[in-house]
């Protein structure tokens, strides 16, 4: 798996793979996200919850499987993770996601 500097997240279809996700202020100290509600959606596919990162207490972490990989089947799609606080959702980060590897 590869993300680049404009968000775009590659997938293989042969293996589960996880990305670490952390936030920062503007001051670049880490904010605590280990609670908060977060939503990795994805146009038209599906929806993760990012798990605790046991190797970042403040962080969080998406783990995609084989079948979130194959489920893209061989198109690109937009995805954004969301911060949901009550009635309003904040964009972290917004991108484009596909998959690569064994043909469907």
């Amino acid at each position: 798996m590869s993300i680049d500097a404009s968000g775009t997240i590659t997938l293989d279809r042969a293996a589960d793979e996880y990305l670490p996700f952390e936030r920062f202020d503007d001051a670049g100290i880490e904010i605590d996200i280990s609670r908060a509600d977060i939503r990795f959606v994805v146009e038209k596919g599906f929806t993760l919850i990012p798990a605790p990162n046991p190797s970042n207490p403040k962080g969080r972490l998406l783990h995609f499987t084989e079948a979130h990989a194959q489920s893209l089947k061989g198109t690109t799609r937009d995805y954004m993770l969301l911060q949901i606080e009550g009635q309003d959702s904040t964009v972290l980060l917004r991108g484009k996601i596909s998959a690569i590897g064994f043909a469907l």
